[in-house]
């Protein structure tokens, strides 16, 4: 007799992102430039990073190892982009692009043999960063050979990639992944701002949506770049605004088929809430930390500790049951050498969820107006434990609250600008002092200061007069250079 595989059982599987690995990091390189050695002077990074610079070989390891140790057989791997580091395009050349991501490639490979793993390209995996082209050229080809991604994905999901970079596969009868390239949406990317479907990735995802639902699929969607806006950067948002109304509006069209979106790019730890077309909370896009560490240029934004994050799901539909996020305490790391990965936190236990369904996360959402430590907990994990006294007053709170419940730019605003008394501004910490009472001054202080007051008229008069007569002429101070001012230009 066969036993049938019951598909209707908690099972695992990890996601990790942005590991930006950086193969000329040193532990003498100076912090300032991206811990690269000038040979002038030594400094004394870890060998597992530095909060100012990007990911060492030594740290990628780690971060694969700790995945291995935690848990070793997950039924798959989502590696959501991004293993170049964020240097000048000068640094770089196309074939450095595709050894640095077939580097990371092998890592995986070495500790996960035996795994599925579903990659999906990040907006520094080209060259030059963000300029992705739409349609089939020898790049997608290339990542394939040279990046070593054939050793990824089958014949079938390789045919579709060399396309324009993205793909489809079952994950079992009953479940779908579709890695997608979102970096063909990116407001920085200069080659297809003017299309209208660029690789035409948008009909060909409406077309497995639609597929799934005729044959009662779920589907997970993954990919880099998520849509909406940067909850540390109002107004930033990551697609050009006509991709983002066109991706909002398919995935909310078949949010009843699609289990959870999976991403990464931002580096910190949030999520996302789809809502359908009445308003109604809809789907759930959860937005993984980097493993890199690096502090990005963009004002505000701060450091993270790398981290990487372990889910439960159903076999059979796909859904999130809960997540559990891993991070490496660089500062420890720093003062005692040891890599130790521990859990940070578990989405359901310490967000006080019942589950992880979008309706649970948008109360949850909505209660940090009000429940300033549950809005404190978020911000700490935010930044992956980095930082963990936040300050964020009621402009900063409006601003994460909105990001997270809106993905578009008007429905963005709206919220922004909404009159809430449920918002409440923080107290701010600076010490308050009462006035002392004002004090009589004498009247004959105020002769002897009238008097000094004329004097010194008179002795300036007199100055101005004799520099006039000898024709000295002030020239104030040029300065050479001006710092230039933080772009708007890509930050991740």
């Amino acid at each position: 007799m066969i036993r049938r595989l019951s598909y209707n059982i908690t099972r695992y599987f990890w996601q990790v992102t942005d590991f930006h690995y950086d193969a000329n990091y040193s532990t003498n390189g100076d912090p300032n430039t991206m811990c690269h050695s000038d040979g002038a002077k030594n400094h004394s990074n870890s060998i597992y990073g530095n909060y100012l610079c990007d990911s060492p070989m030594k740290l990628i390891i780690s971060a694969i190892n700790a995945m291995q140790t935690i848990h070793p057989n997950p039924d798959f791997i989502f590696w959501t982009g991004d293993s170049v580091p964020h240097v000048k395009d000068s640094e770089l050349d196309q074939v450095k692009v595709y050894y640095n991501i077939g580097n990371v490639t092998e890592q995986l490979l070495k500790v996960f043999p035996n795994t599925s793993i579903y990659p999906v390209l990040g907006n520094h995996d080209e060259y030059p960063k963000d300029a992705f082209p739409p349609g089939a050229t020898s790049y997608y080809s290339d990542i394939l050979s040279v990046s070593q991604w054939s050793k990824l994905l089958g014949e079938n999901e390789s045919t579709l990639f060399k396309t324009g970079g993205y793909y489809s596969s079952l994950i079992n009868p009953n479940l779908l992944v579709l890695g997608l390239n979102t970096n063909l949406y990116y407001g920085f990317n200069p080659l297809t701002q003017n299309s209208t479907d660029p690789s035409g990735q948008l009909k060909w995802l409406e077309k497995q949506l639609k597929q799934a639902q005729i044959s009662q699929k779920k589907v997970i969607i993954i990919s880099h770049i998520p849509p909406g806006l940067f909850e540390l950067s109002s107004g930033l948002m990551w697609f050009s605004n006509n991709f983002n109304e066109k991706y909002v509006h398919l995935v909310s069209q078949y949010s009843g088929i699609i289990s959870a979106q999976i991403y990464g790019h931002e580096h910190t730890d949030s999520f996302r809430i789809l809502k359908d077309s009445s308003g109604t909370p809809s789907g759930m896009l959860f937005l993984s930390p980097a493993v890199t560490p690096w502090k990005s240029t963009l004002p505000g934004v701060g450091a993270n500790n790398p981290s990487i994050r372990l889910y439960e799901y159903t076999r059979e539909t796909g859904e999130i049951l809960d997540y559990h996020q891993y991070f490496l305490n660089l500062s420890a790391v720093i003062t005692t050498s040891k890599d130790n990965w521990e859990k940070e936190y578990e989405a359901k236990r310490d967000y006080g969820l019942t589950s992880l369904n979008p309706v649970d996360f948008m109360q949850a959402a909505r209660s940090f107006r009000n429940k300033p430590q549950l809005f404190k907990k978020y911000l700490q994990y935010n930044s992956v434990s980095q930082n963990m006294n936040p300050d964020c007053n009621d402009t900063c709170k409006r601003v994460h609250v909105c990001s997270i419940t809106e993905l578009r730019i008007s429905d963005f605003n709206d919220c922004l600008n909404k009159p809430d008394p449920t918002f409440h501004p923080q107290p701010h910490s600076h010490p308050h002092t009462t006035p002392q009472p004002k004090r009589h001054v004498p009247r004959y202080m105020v002769i002897v200061i009238c008097t000094l007051a004329g004097t010194v008229f008179v002795l300036a008069v007199i100055v101005a007069i004799v520099c006039i007569k000898k024709h000295t002429v002030f020239i104030p101070h040029q300065y050479s250079r001006f710092s230039s001012p933080v772009g708007k230009g890509p930050i991740n």
